[in-house]
């Protein structure tokens, strides 16, 4: 288990993270590693995962131990998955803002995704490293929108702004607040998730376009990026150790 956390923190420098941020292993203890279930988020199914495959780590982005506790209670649904995955031998291993920031992180892997060259890491306050690129042509703000659709694999997107974008901001999860520095970083239109009404007023003021793809689908494929780098570590190292992907559904529906 030692050389999986050591091939995400080379992915993923805990350097790279907020501080304060609750990275690292926060459940269980480096022992020999049966298999890792890699997943975005600690939940009923990624656990099942984990036991239905005989793996002993979740590699997660999102922890759930955020906040500093003060008990763990069995009858609440995060008590409940903690208490599992302790019963259950499972450690959980978190990369949050470090594999959002990190120069080959989310953030870089996403822009590449959505077809940006020449992708730039941009620093802003608090350590954050968002990515600025540049679309090979101009596209409509529309067009642009369903790209990232079809790209990250969600069913919807929200837009903000009209006109024809080049040079395109991207910052995974919640990074709506970064609109207005980016801009000032020459980028006409920003992707992100969790976009509030505020961010779309101000998005109008600016003239710029602000693409809502919520935080679940701009992050979800980190699934992709962490075992893909886990497997080329493997491939490099020669050892073999089960990596098991698992994709949960978008938590909310258009209705």
């Amino acid at each position: 288990m030692k050389e999986i956390i050591r091939w995400c923190e080379k992915l993923a420098p805990p350097s790279c993270a907020m501080e304060g941020d609750n990275i690292g292993l926060i459940v269980g203890e480096p022992k020999k590693c049966t298999g890792a279930v890699v997943a975005l988020d600690v939940t009923a199914e990624a656990l099942s995962a984990a036991e239905q495959n005989g793996c002993n780590l979740l590699v997660v982005h999102h922890s759930p131990i955020y906040q500093p506790i003060k008990r763990i209670d069995t009858a609440e649904p995060r008590g409940k998955l903690l208490a599992r995955a302790i019963k259950s031998g499972i450690a959980i291993y978190v990369m949050h803002t470090n594999l959002d920031f990190a120069p080959n992180g989310l953030n870089q892997h996403v822009a590449q995704m959505l077809g940006l060259k020449n992708i730039r890491a941009v620093s802003a306050p608090d350590k954050v490293s968002y990515r600025i690129g540049v679309l090979p042509a101009d596209i409509p703000a529309r067009d642009f929108a369903r790209r990232i659709k079809e790209r990250l694999s969600i069913k919807s997107a929200r837009l903000c702004g009209t006109g024809k974008i080049k040079t395109v901001a991207v910052c995974t999860g919640s990074g709506a607040d970064l609109l207005s520095h980016a801009v000032l970083h020459g980028a006409d239109a920003l992707v992100t998730g969790d976009v509030r009404h505020h961010h779309a007023m101000e998005c109008r003021a600016l003239g710029a376009v602000l693409i809502d793809a919520g935080h679940h689908g701009t992050e979800q494929t980190m699934v992709g990026l962490v075992c893909g780098f886990l497997k080329k570590m493997m491939v490099k190292s020669g050892k073999r150790t089960t990596i098991v992907p698992l994709y949960i559904a978008e938590p909310f529906e258009n209705v």
